[in-house]
Order: structure tokens, then sequence, then C-alpha cells
């Protein structure tokens, strides 16, 4: 039994001293603590401060997140292996706790110091034994907060709250106090904007006065004496306090529309407060400080509001404009305040101008165009206009005013609308821009024509054209897809289309006209869906469709002359204008032709030398004429025929011998110049006389008359 309960008495003790974790509060378990922040250290054995009985290692901090190194030296006697850190919300263990030598290291990131409550670190000591130790090292951050005051200028009015900003370096450590001090010469409040401490001041006494501005921090710092502070020391300022002036109160709106409903029932605005102004109230606006001021609006004090502003209604009864001065809010004719606002009439839509590019205007937009859109009106600097179905650029440069707005638009290539909408926001003013389609004269390659060739442009065939072959007809076709092409846009073409029929000496044989033949642009263009018109002409037209003298039937050398030209009534007096005249061209002319060869040399064949110049012959000749390949209707200067020749047959003498008749073949050369009458061409030739029955050969001159 003894052996047992010995036996039991060594095993149960040191398994309850293992199951217990004795827990020793603060900083008994260790002989120092250190705190480093940037350069400087803090230690619990120096920087220590008891507030209720307990202690804090207190330290100073600049920036909210800030990081610090800690280092825990353990006493002598504990045996401590390991420390850990429980997770707190107020920072971040960024490197965990290890141990150099006979201290325990750690890096931790502080969260937002200036709000933290309660900064502590709650450790767990892990002693050789296995013993567990909790232990809390209590934190106080310090910072240094600094409070200036420069004012702008030391004047106050009474009545009349100032505001000015407070200079700190730490701005997040005030306790501001929206609340008006009282009972003081100059009451004042504070009130934290934007991240700047605001300083409101109310004076109360006239004459020269001080303010002694006392604020609260929300972390403390320590005084010259180590004495822990809340209370910044107090910050003084002297202001001039003079008598009641006329203070400015701002309204919420600044733009007041002058109407019907607006005059009769009034509009809400929320105007500044002033202790002059009492609730449920109707106040004069009017335009002079003095009596006998025009009457401008009236105001109808309702409620206060939560945002210290007093909610107003207002009736405007006539215009005012901020550069006709000040507005004076008046208890009859006394005034209380000053403040400024417009009072200007409805936006109105006088005009609306579409400006082209080359300075054309009107009121309409062509789909694709880029254009400026030019509104004239009242009140135009308040309205926010939009365009059904337009897009519309931003520029600077674009005219802004009351009476006048300028906007860069442009129509989509693929728009529907006919009529664009003007809308003041989400409400159509009742004015709009007209869609047009393009109907701009377009060069005439979409023309084409075909006299046996095939089809060919008419903008790239010359003016005259010589054509050798009989013309079965003309046939004149549109290559509709032509007109709207690179992204430019023409519209319908209007094309007059004139036929003039000559014949070779110049007689007009017939005229025809083709009136407004109406080209439409086709599916190639992205606004094929919008030129539909049953009078689109798309077939060929034929001219021996309405020529009484056919093509075909016409002689050499007639001209054909069609002149294509856009009618210019329907394309706002533009257009173009081709003509092509197209000449029965002929190479050669086969003719009876009668000659009075005279003077020729004759040599016969059965003569061993030419005859003497004879009388004048007679030559009557088949000839065949050549026409110059590259002039209209002009002979070239020689002729060849075959015909008779009667030689000497106007010698009527008895003892003439050289008369004889003979067949020839004569080639003559002549002038070609059309304006001379009488000519003397050369002849040469040969034949046979049928008298003497030899062959001869001649050359000489003979008359030619152009009648």
């Amino acid at each position: 039994m003894k052996y047992f309960f010995c036996i039991s008495v060594f095993f149960i003790f040191p398994l309850l001293a293992y199951c217990q974790s004795p827990s020793r509060s603060s900083t008994n378990n260790f002989k120092e603590i250190t705190i480093q922040v940037d350069t400087t250290l803090f230690s619990f054995s120096k920087n220590s401060v008891a507030i209720k009985g307990e202690k804090y290692l207190s330290f100073y901090y600049t920036k909210e997140e800030t990081i610090a190194e800690i280092k825990f030296y353990p006493n002598q006697g504990d045996d401590i292996r390991k420390i850990d850190i429980s997770f707190s919300t107020d920072f971040d263990v960024i490197d965990s706790v290890f141990k150099i030598k006979d201290y325990f290291k750690c890096k931790v990131r502080f969260k937002n110091l200036t709000k933290i409550q309660f900064l502590s670190l709650n450790l767990v000591l892990h002693q050789q034994n296995s013993i567990e130790i909790s232990s809390e090292i209590k934190l106080l951050p310090l910072t240094k907060t600094t409070i200036k005051f420069y004012p702008k200028d030391d004047e106050l009015y009474i009545g009349e709250e100032k505001e000015f900003e407070l200079i700190t370096i730490n701005v997040d450590n005030i306790k501001a106090n929206n609340v008006f001090t009282t009972g003081k010469e100059i009451n004042y409040r504070t009130q934290i904007i934007n991240d700047q401490l605001r300083l409101y001041l109310l004076p109360n006494k006239l004459g020269e006065s001080e303010v002694l501005i006392e604020l609260q921090t929300v972390n403390p710092f320590l005084d010259e004496n180590e004495n822990l502070k809340y209370s910044l020391p107090p910050v003084k300022q002297k202001f001039k306090v003079r008598g009641n002036r006329l203070a400015f109160l701002k309204t919420d709106v600044k733009d007041i529309t002058l109407d019907d409903t607006t005059q009769k029932a009034g509009i809400e605005i929320q105007l500044d407060f002033s202790r002059l102004l009492q609730l449920q109230k109707t106040y004069r606006v009017d335009n002079k400080e003095t009596a006998g001021g025009a009457l401008v609006a009236e105001v109808f004090t309702k409620s206060y509001l939560s945002n210290g502003k007093i909610l107003c209604i207002l009736r405007p009864y006539t215009f005012h404009k901020l550069s006709d001065g000040y507005l004076y809010i008046k208890n009859g004719d006394e005034a209380l305040s000053i403040s400024n606002f417009t009072i200007t009439p409805k936006t109105t839509i006088n005009s609306v101008t579409v400006l082209h590019e080359g300075g054309k205007r009107d009121s309409n937009i062509f789909p694709g165009e880029i254009a400026e859109l030019r509104i004239e009106g009242l009140s135009l600097n308040k309205a926010s206009f939009k365009f059904e179905a337009l897009n519309v650029f931003n520029s600077d440069s674009l005219l802004k005013t009351e009476s006048v707005q300028t906007f860069k638009v442009q129509a989509p290539i693929n728009i529907i609308e006919r009529e664009i909408d003007i809308y003041n926001r989400n409400e159509k003013t009742g004015k709009f821009i007209t869609l047009t389609e393009y109907q701009q004269p377009h060069q005439f390659n979409f023309i084409n024509i075909n006299y046996g060739l095939g089809p060919i442009p008419i903008s790239s065939l010359p003016q005259t054209i010589l054509y050798a072959h009989t013309i079965k007809d003309i046939e004149i076709t549109f290559a509709a897809d032509k007109i709207d092409i690179g992204g430019k846009f023409f519209g319908k073409q209007f094309v007059d289309i004139e036929i003039t029929v000559s014949n070779a000496k110049g007689d007009l044989i017939e005229i025809k006209k083709f009136d407004n033949v109406l080209i439409c642009p086709g599916e190639a263009s992205p606004r094929y869906a919008f030129y539909k018109d049953k009078t689109c002409n798309n077939t060929p037209l034929s001219l021996n469709s309405i020529l009484g003298r056919k093509t075909y039937d016409l002689d050499g050398w007639s001209k054909i002359e069609i002149v294509f030209s856009h009618d210019k009534d329907k394309h706002n007096g533009e257009g173009f204008t081709k003509k092509t005249e197209i000449y029965l061209q002929r190479y050669y002319k086969f003719d009876t032709e009668v000659s009075f060869p005279g003077g020729l040399l004759i040599k016969r064949a059965d003569q061993a030398k030419f005859s003497p110049f004879g009388g004048i012959s007679l030559a009557i000749v088949q000839q065949m004429s050549f026409y110059h390949p590259e002039k209209i209707n002009r002979y070239r200067p020689y002729k060849v025929g075959i015909g008779v020749l009667a030689n000497n047959a106007f010698n009527f003498s008895s003892d003439s011998q050289d008369r004889d008749v003979g067949v020839v073949l004569l080639g003559s050369l002549l002038p070609t110049r059309r304006d001379v009458k009488l000519t003397f061409p050369l002849f040469v030739g040969g034949g046979y006389f049928l008298g003497s029955g030899t062959f001869f050969f001649l050359v000489g001159p003979g008359i030619y008359i152009n009648l």
C-alpha cells in the first residue's frame, strides 16, 4: 500500500501542475519592454504612465499606420522559450516573435492609432516546462498636436458669423464641437470639413475683444512635467468688433425662371441662416438699399433645415442679372441682408439655323454631314439641348451665350428620321431640323453612251467623235452605283438630254429632247432605301425611239449632237454640262464630175514630141474624192477618176488637127480651201484616142468653179 500511495503522489502532482496555466498580469514576467518608432526608443522603465493604478507603456507616433519594433526582456528566473501575440484588429504582426540571445523581438504595424481605444498587446508565454502564462501589455499612443490661428483680417460684425481655418498638424486628433459657446464676448464653434479644422466666430460686444479658443484632443500628450494632458494650450486672438452690417445670404438656386407658375406658386429655395429673419414671414426683395427700390421678388420663410439653412418660397416679379447689382432683403423698407441671383425668362427658341460648309444657311441637314447648328432665343444658357438621332461633338470654340448657342453635329449615314426634334433636357421644344437627302450635281461618269463600241462613260468621251460605220442606234444607259461612292453623297440626279441631227452641210434635220430624266443612286449607296421613287429611270434610252430620221439612215458626215445637262432648278442653280458630237465619217466619195482642162500638153504614142498647148477641152469623169482622216468633211488635195476626154472640144476652126475623143484615166491636184470659188487644178493622166487610134499621156492645168 505504501508503494502504491507514493507512486500515485509522484505522478498526480506533476500532472496537476501541467494542466494549470497560471496567468500573471501586466509586465511581471519581464524586466524590460521597449518599443521603437522610427529612430525613437521608448521603454517601460522610463516611459510608463500610471492611469487609475495601472501602468501603460507610452510612445509617440506621427503616422496613423506606424510600424514599431517591440522587444521583450524576460525575468532572469523565468525560463520562457516562446512568446505568441494574440490576434487584434488594432495592429498586424508583420514579423513574428523570435528570440535573440536574452530577449524576444517582433515587428507590428498599428492601424489608425488616433481612433484606437484600449490598445494592448495580449501575450502567451510558453515556458520550458510546458506551462503557458498569459500576459497583457497596455500601450498608450501619444501624439503631438498643435493649433495655429492666422486670420486674414481682424474685423468682425455683430450678429454675423464668420468662418476661419485653424492650422493643425493632426486634424484627426482634434475633438471638434459644432455647438457655439455661450456667454463670451466672441462665441465660437469648430467643425472638421474635408480634413480641415474650421472655426466659426460670432461676436456679441462692440469694440476690441479677445477670443480664447480651447480645444481637446482624442489621444493625450505629455506636458513639460510629464503629466498626461488632453487639453491643448488655448489659442488667443484679438478682433475689432463693429456694428451690424448687411450679411450676404447665399441661395442654393442661382438661376430662377420667371413664368406664370413661379410668379403665382413660387419656387422653393434654401437661404443661408440669419438671426434677423423670422419664420412664417414674407420679406420684400428689391434692388435698392434705401426705400423706394423696385420690387424684384418676395421671400417667404418657411422652416429651418438641419443643414443650417432656411427653407423659403421665392416669388419672382421681374428680371434681374448678377451684373445689375445686389438684391436687398427687407422688412418693409428696412434692409436686413443682401443676396444676388438671376431671374431670367423661360428658355425660348426663336430660330434654328444649320450652317453648312461654305457658309450656306438653312434649317436642313444631310445624312452623314457634319455641320454647325445655331440656336437663337432667350435664356439659352440654362438649357440642356439634345438632338434626336444626331451625334454632338464637344468643342470649347463654339459660342454659348444667353441668346445664342452653337453645336457641332453630325447626322448618321443611316438616319431614318425626317424631322429631328430638339429637346430641352427631356422635353420637346417644338423646334426641329429637317433631314434632306442630297441632291448635288455629280460628274457625268455615271452616264454611258453606246453608238457601236459598247457603253462608254460620257465623261471620258471627247467632244468630237468620228465614226466610220453605220450607227444602228445610240443607246444611253446609267451606272447608278457610281453616284454615291467613296463616302460622298450626291443623291438624285435630274438630267436633260437634247439631241440635234444635222446633215453634212450643217443644215438642221431634227431636234429632240429627253426632259428631266431622273437617275437615283443604286443599291451600293447606304441611302438607297430612301431614294426610292417610281420615276427613277433604270432602263436604257434609245435615240431611234424618238428620232424621225433614224441613225442608220443618215448620210455621210451627218452630225448627231447630244448635250447632257443637269436641271439647275432641281440642283439649286448648279450643275454640269457635257456635249458630244458624233460625225458619220467617210473615207472617200465617188461622183461624176465635169471639168475643163485647158492648155494640155499631150504626148501621143505616134508622135516623138508633145503637141503644142491645146485649147480648152471637156472631161466627163467618174471621180473618186478622198477625205482627210482627221478632219471633218475635208477632202485631200487629189482626185482620181476615169471617163471621156474631148480634146480641144471648143476649137471649131477648120484646120484644127488635134481635136479627138478618147477614154482617159485622169488624176487632179487642186487646192482644198473652201472660201475659193474659182481654182485652177493640175491634171495628169493618160488614155486612148478613139479617132486616131493611139495612146496618149497628158499634163496641164484646168478650170474648176465651186458654186
